[in-house]
């Protein structure tokens, strides 16, 4: 432990000379074979890279950017109330209804072999990549990852490990949640697809955006922060 924290200092004081931006081209995560190997150096990589912010917050505004600001820390607030609110109405989230065309030999042979409640819905599993900040750079959770690492300062130095750990699982989570969404709209056109594959693995993906929104509140409870009631346009 005593080694990794000398490892971080230097890593730190090593940005301090260099500035951040030449630093941030100088490093690179070193490859590995092994999973736990590779979650170990992303840990290292967020702990450095939390460290580094938290040396550079004396440093001029125009090296560093510091630890977030109020208004800043609210697009986490924003982004867990929107990733609830998906969880919350996620049928209505995740599938269009009345708005295909059909004639009524169609409609009739959707109501036989899915029943009467499917007759004119389509699946949207792209929506939920939507609400993660994988859409729109207007998304308050759009790489919000690095403004978590940039917050690490602000969290209790007993918990900062744990924070960081957290930041790392919610990414991975986010990330899957986005992946999986988009296999999900394409399980019909893939060979041995169908509606029931495209069901499948949006049932999978709901899974993942649970996680990503515990991990995503824990994180406001390392900042402090109160989040906000679910809602798809949080003000």
């Amino acid at each position: 432990m005593v080694r990794l924290q000398s490892q971080l200092v230097s890593t730190a004081a090593l940005a301090l000379l260099l500035g951040p931006t030449s630093f941030a081209n100088a490093w690179s995560l070193p490859s590995t074979s092994s999973q736990s190997s590779t979650s170990t150096s992303r840990r290292t990589w967020l702990q450095t890279q939390a460290v580094t912010a938290a040396l550079l917050t004396n440093r001029s505004p125009a090296l560093a950017a510091g630890p977030p600001s109020p208004a800043e820390l609210e697009r986490l607030r924003k982004g867990h109330a929107r990733v609830q609110y998906l969880l919350d109405h996620w049928d209505d989230e995740t599938q269009v209804c009345g708005k295909i065309i059909m004639s009524d030999a169609e409609r009739r042979q959707v109501v036989r072999t899915e029943g009467s409640g499917s007759a004119g819905c389509e699946k949207t599993p792209l929506n939920v990549q939507s609400f993660l900040g994988y859409k729109s750079t207007e998304d308050p959770l759009y790489r919000v990852d690095k403004l978590m690492v940039r917050a690490a300062p602000l969290v209790d130095p007993d918990d900062f490990e744990n924070y960081l750990e957290v930041v790392e699982k919610y990414k991975d989570k986010a990330d899957n949640s986005a992946m999986m969404a988009y296999t999900s709209s394409w399980g019909e056109a893939n060979p041995n697809g169908g509606k029931e594959v495209i069901d499948e693995y949006l049932e999978r993906t709901k899974l993942d955006v649970k996680d990503t929104e515990m991990y995503l509140r824990k994180i406001l409870g390392y900042l402090q922060l109160e989040p906000l009631p679910p809602s798809k346009n949080p003000k």
